[in-house]
């Protein structure tokens, strides 16, 4: 909770003393929304030019991240295996990879054109629609080692004003994440 609150300071700190000069900002915005209806209904919105979050990486204090780069723990799969993996899915172009069909729910994981797509239904409702530029996630995985590059995806998306990244509906919470 604390280290929450040290960085949502840090955001609101970097908002206000560069308020003036990013608001005549003309490059792309993020902008997320979280709409909550359990008990007392709330609404968060983030609206951030993606130039800060290029900043912010670079003053982060977090173990993991440096430089713009995180660090992932140990896990099954290594960054080396996600890139091997990437660059044959990216062989294959336009493809439905993943389909999984259940009774009241379907998943699909799909690249179509230069977007990878995520859908998730339940009930013949989008419950989750994630779409990524394919481009975002070769910054992602460039450079060596077992970090992801976060500046690189975060520069790639400032050349891809996407629209829509991530919509999510699930019981009382709708998510909308997007640039423009």
């Amino acid at each position: 909770m604390k280290r929450l609150l040290v960085h949502t300071s840090l955001w609101l700190l970097l908002t206000n003393v560069c308020g003036l000069t990013l608001a005549q900002s003309r490059g792309p915005w993020l902008h997320l929304e979280v709409k909550e209806n359990k008990g007392e209904p709330v609404l968060v919105k983030v609206n951030l030019p993606v130039s800060l979050i290029d900043v912010a990486l670079d003053v982060v204090k977090e173990e993991r991240i440096r430089h713009g780069k995180f660090t992932l723990e140990h896990t099954e799969i290594t960054v080396a295996d996600m890139k091997e993996i990437w660059n044959e899915l990216k062989k294959a172009g336009n493809a439905e990879f993943v389909a999984v069909e259940k009774r009241n729910e379907t998943v699909r994981i799909s690249r179509e054109g230069e977007f990878v797509l995520v859908k998730v239904t339940e009930k013949k409702e989008t419950k989750v629609d994630l779409k990524i530029p394919v481009s975002v996630v070769d910054a992602l995985l460039e450079g060596p080692g077992d970090e992801l590059n976060l500046k690189a995806a975060v520069a790639a998306m400032q050349l891809k004003k996407v629209g829509d990244i991530l919509t999510v509906n699930a019981d009382n919470t709708q998510v909308r994440l997007w640039i423009d």
